[in-house]
């Protein structure tokens, strides 16, 4: 077993801050449950995890199905949405059908296949679809507010989706309207994964601090900060009504519909077994 506490990667953006704000309180004074908590985007967690840099990360569910089968999920947490997730969209100056270059935010790894996803089966079915490039966040918001720019479609993720309304001459198209307008199920975005020791009590403590950031939610917009030009009220709609922590059966069959549907069409590697890996309080960890 490796020594020292353990290493767990959150993310900054106001979406996760309820599984994020009870962590340590959660994991007690115990020393087998000492962590150090670092955020990072999505895809860098998802990059440090791999790598054996943490030992649990909020990860994106595309990591989960193309990473190592030691991946296992912490049951009954999630950050997922029934319908819009506000914090997940694509911005596009031509109708869906239409659009031919696609930027997609560097930060994303989920929400990049699920654009790509929308566009193989909906958006552009039936003709070659668009070209997509990876883009710093920062240059999505650029070519956003670009005169001439050279994308038709730019994905934004996180506080950045959220503090960005619609330019001129830009259409929106909220991702997880659009998953459950298509599937009538909800979709779930990220979960914790974890790889590391045996940890007596780790799933009730990541259940708990689910728990306690969900009832401290006002609190959390009380202290901001907030993305640019959203106002408390709007947070605070947000975080109660919008997304969802919970992964229950609803969101299972969201996520195993996602990954067959990817799979489908190449975008996740096939194979990797077919059924969920969760953490029990009993596995022993390497």
């Amino acid at each position: 077993m490796r020594g020292g506490p353990l290493r767990i990667g959150g993310i900054d953006y106001l979406n996760s801050r309820p599984l994020l704000e009870g962590l340590r309180e959660a994991l007690g004074p115990r020393a087998e449950i000492q962590a150090e908590i670092q955020n990072y985007v999505p895809s860098e967690l998802a990059r440090r995890l791999r790598a054996g840099l943490l030992d649990a990360a909020l990860a994106p569910v595309a990591e989960y199905f193309a990473g190592p089968p030691d991946y296992r999920i912490v049951p009954g947490v999630s950050i997922s949405s029934y319908g819009a997730v506000e914090s997940i969209r694509l911005f596009h100056r031509l109708p869906l059908g239409s659009v031919e270059r696609v930027g997609l935010d560097s930060s994303s790894m989920t929400s990049s296949l699920l654009v790509k996803l929308l566009f193989a089966e909906r958006w552009a079915a039936g003709r070659p679809g668009p070209s997509f490039s990876p883009l710093d966040p920062d240059e999505g918001l650029a070519a956003l507010e670009s005169s001439v720019p050279d994308y038709d479609g730019v994905l934004l993720i996180g506080d950045r989706a959220l503090g960005s309304p619609s330019p001129s001459g830009w259409q929106v198209a909220d991702l997880g309207t659009e998953w459950t307008r298509w599937t009538g199920l909800p979709f779930v975005y990220a979960f914790w994964v974890y790889r590391g020791p045996k940890v007596a009590g780790l799933v009730e403590a990541f259940q708990r601090a689910r728990d306690i950031g969900r009832a401290r939610i006002d609190a959390i917009v009380e202290r901001g900060p907030l993305p640019p030009a959203m106002p408390p009220s709007e947070a605070r709609r947000y975080l109660h009504r919008v997304l969802q922590y919970d992964l229950g059966p609803a969101e299972i069959e969201g996520l195993l519909a996602f990954r067959d549907r990817a799979r489908a069409r190449g975008l996740l590697p096939a194979g990797g077994g077919e059924d969920l890996r969760f953490l029990s309080a009993t596995e022993v960890r390497a």
